[in-house]
């Protein structure tokens, strides 16, 4: 008896339950966005679905016609013969997903200070610039300068901050 090969649940799903032949990656991709109620970001879907099919290529059980976007997809009599069944999805370890949903906020709020560091640098650039064209007015920009400037240094301590602790994270996601 032939062993069956397996292959990705989702290509499975597209090419041998919807029996998908002649079809374009984004076509593949929309169509696996529907059997699939996860992912929603098309770029990231197609990027996928264009991997698997492109690995299927070099393994000789897809073919290619056309180019660019008018480029389709075909079963080749190779994959045809072939006795597939779909392979089980891996479950990622826990630690693994509680690392990367703790610290999110930290992405976030250094975004967050990020925003308003951008909004104060406007903020002092306006105000030098103002004292420059109405030199008149020095006595009262200068304090709205000086705290200006204040703030801009807090809120870059605190995504200097924010920034040291998210890339230590990403280089060893272990808790403390």
């Amino acid at each position: 008896m032939k062993r069956s090969t397996k292959i990705s649940a989702e290509m499975h799903k597209l090419l041998i339950e919807k029996r998908m032949d002649g079809f374009s990656v984004v076509e593949a991709r929309d169509a696996s966005l529907n059997i699939e109620k996860g992912t929603q970001n098309l770029d990231e879907a197609r990027k996928k679905i264009y991997r698997q099919i492109w690995q299927y290529q070099q393994k000789g059980w897809l073919r290619s016609e056309g180019e660019g976007r008018n480029k389709k997809y075909f079963q080749t009599e190779q994959f045809r013969d072939l006795q597939v069944a779909p392979r089980k999805k891996a479950t990622r370890t826990a630690s693994i997903k509680e690392c990367a949903t703790d610290y999110s906020v930290l992405f976030r709020e250094s975004n967050e200070y990020k925003g308003e560091l951008e909004i104060v640098l406007g903020e002092i650039e306006e105000y030098q610039s103002l004292r420059s064209r109405f030199p008149e007015l020095e006595c009262k920009l200068t304090p709205l300068l000086q705290q200006a400037k204040e703030r801009s240094a807090h809120l870059l301590g605190k995504v200097n901050g924010l920034t040291n602790v998210l890339k230590t994270l990403s280089e060893d996601c272990q808790p403390c």
